[in-house]
């Protein structure tokens, strides 16, 4: 694995998106990691957001695209739908990265299915690509190439490495 960003940058970036999250947002919003991948960015995300003044409500949502191999099936499948009501609110949606934009764009329909007033999209990392589908990253904390496989900070390899504290590439 080749490092693209430190346990360091990751956290000083964090804390500066929190910043900025609180400042396009307010503080009456509700944060959702997308699982699985978005569980660690999510988690982070939401001790900086405390430490800046926000303290919003959190929910999750479980979507399936990948399995245990490197290729998206293409289908996004729902495993855990949201369990609070999200009518009229604002939510934030919180993955690992944004990259054939598929399940983000699942989840943000299934939020204006569901009546919420402002979904919104953090991503730890965009990759510099066309996607499959049109959605954008509200907030960003890097950029990455749109070839790179990426592993660490949630992201996996068939299931292994999420929880190393770095953004790698696979070469």
């Amino acid at each position: 694995m080749r490092t693209l960003f430190t346990a360091e940058e990751i956290a000083a970036r964090t804390r500066e998106l929190a910043a900025e999250i609180l400042t396009e947002l307010g503080d009456d919003f509700v944060l959702v990691p997308v699982l699985t991948g978005g569980f660690i960015f999510g988690a982070d995300l939401l001790r900086a957001l405390q430490e800046v003044g926000a303290d919003p409500e959190v929910d999750f949502v479980q979507l399936a695209s990948y399995g245990l191999g490197r290729e998206s099936s293409g289908l996004v499948r729902v495993v855990k739908d949201f369990t609070l009501p999200m009518e009229g609110r604002t939510v934030l949606l919180v993955d690992d990265v944004l990259d054939s934009g598929r399940s983000l764009a699942r989840a943000k329909a299934m939020l204006q299915q569901q009546g919420a007033a402002r979904p919104a999209v953090a991503v730890a990392v965009r990759k510099e690509k066309e996607r499959a589908v049109e959605v954008q990253a509200d907030f960003t904390l890097f950029d990455a190439p749109g070839d790179a496989f990426l592993v660490g900070y949630g992201m996996d390899d068939a299931g292994r490495s999420r929880g190393v504290p770095s953004i790698g590439r696979l070469d």
